[in-house]
């Protein structure tokens, strides 16, 4: 069915946009949020409003209120809902309730993260109190060859009868060591569900099969990833551009209705033992093997940047993406402001356009401020 089509033959009943496309409103560009099949599409902001007669009016009513000039315009926009399968026709559209908008987790802290540079940590006592707290997912970020891959067997081994579930590992190039030596760990410990290889000498995969052969070991296989880029520090994180959107769901959709995306119930450890928010944020809980994180993840002034959300920050509350976007707080393009839009943001909302980050004024110039500290400043919330 096309729009001239339901015009014709469906002016008594109402456009229905499926409970599970959510529309998102933007300055210049807004979006539907496809839940079901995880997909983005934009569409100009001018159009946005046609939702808001959509659930109050049928299509006659509808057209009776439009102004002649808006009749092609609106038949346009109805024409990309039905190509893209937004939308149905129906006779009530109260039949069709809305999706929950909470959301929750089974667990106290998710996601953490560890760094090491030029010392090693209580990795046992750690994983203990992430094990405490219910964490499902931790990344290592190895800046030195201090931690290599007989220190990532032995935190593997660690993780295995604990809660976390995923384990990411980003390593320096070993010269010394061959292919072979990063399948045989990896194949060794399902639990590794990334490896990244950073500051080798070219880009390249490695596959690891587990044992399986032929069609089975496409479905099986992992990749290790090499690549030439280094990791120098925490500063090389927060980059936010089109590929790093987050395909949406229902979970991840509401969890960014409510909380950042990076750092709602998250936990890190920076270089030097430290207990933080994000390894490059300012604001130390103390060194983890002094404190109980139990006690570090109590405390309302540890929580409190988990309620940073993007509708709040400048920029990214006109931004048709904010619910698919971590949302560094971390890097601020205004680090006195503490709700500045992320320094490595790409997106322009004004002009609905993607460049390099360094290209904006001053980008370079506060991230250079950002290089001269040790820590960087915490967002309040």
């Amino acid at each position: 069915m096309n729009a001239k089509t339901l015009l014709r033959d469906g002016l008594d009943k109402y456009v229905f946009l499926y409970s599970d496309c959510i529309p998102v409103e933007g300055y210049a560009a807004s979006a539907i949020y496809d839940l079901t099949r995880r997909l983005i599409s934009t569409f100009p902001s001018a159009y946005y409003p046609f939702f808001e007669l959509f659930r109050a009016r049928r299509l006659r009513e509808i057209l009776g209120e439009l102004a002649p000039e808006e009749g092609d315009d609106f038949v346009e926009f109805l024409d990309f809902l039905l190509e893209h399968e937004y939308v149905a026709v129906v006779d009530d559209p109260a039949s069709f309730p809305a999706i929950s908008g909470s959301w929750d987790a089974p667990c106290t802290i998710h996601n953490a993260i560890i760094d090491v540079r030029s010392q090693h940590h209580d990795y046992r006592k750690i994983v203990e109190g992430l094990d405490a707290l219910g964490c499902q997912h931790l990344q290592v970020r190895a800046y030195s060859k201090l931690f290599g891959l007989t220190e990532l067997a032995e935190l593997a081994r660690l993780c295995r009868s604990s809660s976390i579930q995923t384990l990411e590992v980003i390593l320096p190039h070993d010269p010394s060591l061959g292919d072979a030596d990063y399948v045989a760990v990896v194949g060794a410990h399902r639990i590794i569900t990334s490896l990244v290889v950073h500051s080798a000498d070219a880009e390249r995969t490695i596959a690891v099969e587990y044992g399986a052969r032929g069609s089975t070991a496409k479905l099986l296989a992992t990749e290790i990833q090499l690549t030439v880029k280094p990791l120098e520090s925490h500063l090389d994180c927060g980059h936010l551009a089109k590929r790093q959107l987050l395909p949406p769901s229902t979970p991840s959709f509401n969890e960014l209705h409510q909380f950042n995306g990076c750092l709602n119930r998250k936990l890190a450890i920076d270089e030097g033992g430290q207990v933080r928010n994000c390894p490059a944020m300012r604001g130390s809980f103390g060194d983890h093997r002094t404190v109980a994180l139990t006690d570090v993840v109590s405390r309302e002034d540890f929580r409190r940047v988990w309620r940073a959300k993007n509708d709040e920050i400048q920029g990214c509350r006109d931004c048709p993406y904010r619910y698919a976007c971590t949302g560094c707080r971390a890097l601020l393009a205004d680090p006195e402001a503490e709700d500045s839009k992320p320094l490595k943001c790409g997106y322009d909302p004004y002009t609905d356009s993607w460049t390099d980050w360094r290209a904006r004024p001053g980008a370079t110039a506060t991230m250079a401020r950002y290089q001269a500290r040790l820590h960087l400043p915490i967002v309040r919330s």
